[in-house]
């Protein structure tokens, strides 16, 4: 019966690989139709039968009809035959090897145009160092927009907003394909990001899980983190208490995976635990693939299996599973392109991302505790619905931080590297202090907006219009109030009470309206150049844990600015004033990072704070490489502080400026 089939399916193939899905002609092996997430093993599908031998008549496994499916894609990639050229009919229909199900015809076109798998697969293969070296019973071929259980997800180089300022632990991720259902939910775990942190064995005293992070959903930080266990396990009971992702690759929960240890029927080392899924809503996945956000991929297991192997020995966190990654390009035929996009400005955030998350504090890094326990995971604050609850007027009384000028912090790591760049070498005014938020200002981050206002000369009577350049003050808007905030810290206006104070020191930044500025120009009392706009509030909240601006100011994420520098700060900050453009984007953020040094009260005057990428490298890539030197991304000659300089300008070019791309020249 299997090779009527098949004989039929080739025929059909010799006429039109296109015109149908190979899952046409192909009988599915029914699983389970409901199974439950716990402490209970997973039950069997209502009609198995553990005394049933597999008909082979009957049903075609997963192994054969996906490898059969690569074998015909991979054949139809294959250049036509030029045996015989006067043979029209032969010369045009697509050569199916039936040796080729390896993909090694993806990855190495010429060789396996001239010599065929055979000889390909003897040879030496050539690969990046770190890179699984392939073996005949290994395919992985470029699937298209084609989503389905099973399917491997590579994270995409290409799209124009990559993953460097948000969510980095999608750049260049490997994704296994868990679940899929168009109508509802797909969900799937990221294969190759390894940390050395394990979990405790409530079940079996004394073992330990090594544990992967899988997604940012339910993940490492969450209170109640989703874990899933994936294995190869052919043991009866152990199928039982599984649901089946493709052929020899399963999942089952952390519950059930420590029962079998229990039982005796598996080991500790035969599962690899994941901690958080990424998930996607209807249709939402394939949006983001018409994007370039991905790379879908249809592999076999044993690929997926041996790199799994690979990185449950011991793989360095810090190394965030890029040569899995590169891997799988290469045998999809994107080569070229991972080569490309290899040791960029994304995969440094990567790097500092998984020193951050993936390595834990024993050994350095940020991960907290070797060893965890799920009731033990860190929760995250609660998000507040309603911020206008929080930012009501009158809502508190002052405790005591209004007016105050403060610096982001200067450690060589920034706090805010990875994530709220925005702030990283940011002056902020301090608006608002009470009993529920803190309320502020940045002050160094010219937009590419500016205000006309219209201004009556009084001596003339003539009217004229004046241009103030906008600036981002932060994400929020204060519903109700005056979405524009007005300042100045000219001694004359404050003479003249063009204005009120904000905080009581005497050498306070006021605040003004629009109202306040027209007259004051047309008066000849000021000049435009005297006022800063800025548009946007940021704020700081004081529900749960956290404290507001008093918080940051203990973990050192900010500094007061000392009164002896504020003269200086400001006017610093005056020289910011012209619109930003491509053509002075450069230019302004140097004069947006000399209003922040000019904030550290230790500098001599006149002394410029010292660029990172002026700094010179005392370690790196190369002959006397110090990887545990923390002042560099790891395993490579780029400064942590410059990439956090690095990182300021690629928000401002993609957030501001709407120019990601700037931000690279």
């Amino acid at each position: 019966m299997e090779k009527i089939l098949i004989l039929a399916v080739l025929v059909f193939a010799s006429f039109s690989l296109n015109a149908l899905p190979i899952e046409a002609f192909l009988v599915t092996v029914p699983t389970s139709q409901s199974c439950s997430i716990g402490s209970q093993l997973y039950s069997k599908p209502p009609d198995w039968d553990d005394d049933e031998e597999e008909d082979d008549d009957v049903a075609i496994k997963d192994q054969d009809w996906r490898a059969f499916r690569a074998k015909l894609v991979m054949g139809e990639k294959k250049p036509e035959s030029t045996t015989d050229s006067s043979n029209t009919e032969e010369s045009t229909q697509p050569i199916i090897d039936q040796g080729d199900l390896d993909g090694i015809g993806s990855l190495f076109e010429e060789d396996f145009a001239a010599e065929g798998v055979a000889s390909v697969a003897s040879k030496e293969l050539e690969l990046p160092d770190g890179i699984t070296p392939l073996d005949p019973s290994q395919y992985a071929y470029d699937s298209g927009d084609m989503i389905e259980q099973g399917s491997v997800i590579l994270g995409g180089v290409e799209q124009d907003f990559g993953f460097g300022l948000r969510q980095q632990y999608f750049h260049k991720c490997v994704l296994l394909l868990v679940d899929h259902e168009e109508s509802t939910f797909t969900k799937g775990i990221i294969l190759n990001r390894p940390t050395d942190m394990v979990l405790d064995d409530d079940v079996n005293p004394g073992k330990k899980w090594r544990v992967w992070f899988g997604g940012d959903v339910q993940g490492l930080d969450a209170k109640k983190p989703d874990i899933v266990c994936l294995h190869s396990l052919q043991n009866p009971k152990a199928i039982s208490a599984s649901i089946p992702v493709m052929n020899d690759i399963q999942w089952t929960s952390f519950d059930n995976a420590k029962r079998l240890v229990q039982a005796g029927v598996a080991d500790v080392r035969d599962f690899w635990v994941f901690v958080g899924y990424a998930g996607w809503g209807p249709g939402q996945l394939k949006g983001e693939l018409e994007r370039n956000s991905w790379y879908m991929v249809a592999t076999d297991s044993q690929t997926l299996l041996k790199e799994l192997a690979r990185q449950g020995e011991g793989a360095e966190p810090r190394d965030a599973g890029l040569d899995t990654w590169g891997l799988l390009m290469n045998m999809i035929g994107r080569g070229e392109t991972a080569k490309e996009k290899s040791g960029g400005f994304d995969d440094l955030m990567l790097k500092e991302w998984a020193y951050k998350n993936l390595l834990s504090s024993v050994s350095g890094g940020g991960g907290g505790e070797q060893q965890r326990s799920p009731d033990n995971f860190k929760s995250n604050p609660e998000e507040v619905d309603d911020l206008m609850r929080v930012l009501g007027a009158n809502k508190g009384s002052s405790v005591g931080y209004e007016g105050a000028l403060l610096r982001a912090s200067p450690t060589e790591r920034s706090p805010f590297l990875l994530k709220n760049q925005e702030f990283h070498k940011s002056i902020v005014l301090i608006l608002v202090d009470d009993e529920a938020a803190t309320v502020g200002v940045v002050l160094n981050r010219p937009s590419t907006k500016g205000l006309d206002i219209k201004v009556s000369d009084k001596n003339t009577g003539s009217e004229r219009v004046v241009r103030i350049p906008m600036r981002y003050g932060g994400q929020y808007a204060v519903k109700g109030q005056e979405n524009l905030l007005w300042l100045h810290s000219s001694p004359r206006l404050k003479s003249l009470e063009i204005g009120s104070p904000i905080g009581e020191a005497e050498d306070a930044i006021w605040k003004c309206t629009a109202q306040d500025v027209m007259t004051a120009i047309g008066e000849g009392d000021a000049k435009a150049e005297d006022f800063i706009v800025v548009s946007g509030v940021s704020v700081w909240l004081k529900d749960f844990q956290a404290k507001g601006i008093e918080g940051e100011l203990n973990s050192g994420t900010f500094k007061k600015v000392p009164k002896t520098a504020r003269k200086n700060v400001w006017n610093s900050l005056l020289r910011l004033q012209d619109v930003m453009t491509q053509h002075n984007f450069h230019d302004t953020i140097s004069l947006a990072q000399d209003a922040w040094s000019s904030a550290d009260a230790t500098r001599k005057g006149g002394d410029k704070e010292p660029k990172s990428s002026d700094q010179l490298p005392i370690g790196g890539l190369g002959e006397g490489f110090d990887e545990e030197d923390e002042s560099f991304v790891f395993k490579s000659d780029v400064k942590v502080a410059k990439l956090a300089d690095d990182a300021l300008k690629s928000w401002v070019a993609t957030f501001l400026l709407g120019v990601p791309s700037l931000a690279e020249e």
